[in-house]
């Protein structure tokens, strides 16, 4: 696992597709139907989690701050990657290292 929200989506899915594959005994099904509630209730977290991310994201932008400026909590990896082509180019602009 990735530790994404791809990833949890297909965790989500291989669970409703278990349930409803028809497969399991009483018991088994029992067992599952608690994973699953443990998975949504954890699902749920993460993807409060992202939304405050995002939200945190926007109104930094709105801002005029820059990834540098975020906390590392917040601070992506294609905006820490974009943030580092955006200076290199800067660089380049202004004539070599500084």
């Amino acid at each position: 696992m990735q530790n994404n929200l791809s990833d949890l989506n297909n965790h989500l899915f291989a669970q409703l597709e278990l349930l409803n594959s028809g497969e399991l005994d009483d018991k088994a099904l029992e067992r599952e139907l608690k994973k699953s509630k443990a998975l949504t209730s954890l699902s749920t977290q993460i993807l409060n989690i992202a939304r405050l991310q995002i939200s945190a994201i926007k109104a930094a932008d709105s801002c005029g701050l820059r990834n540098a400026d975020l906390p590392s909590l917040i601070a992506t990896k294609d905006s820490r990657a974009a943030e580092d082509e955006r200076e290199k180019t800067k660089q380049k602009l202004l004539g070599g290292n500084r």
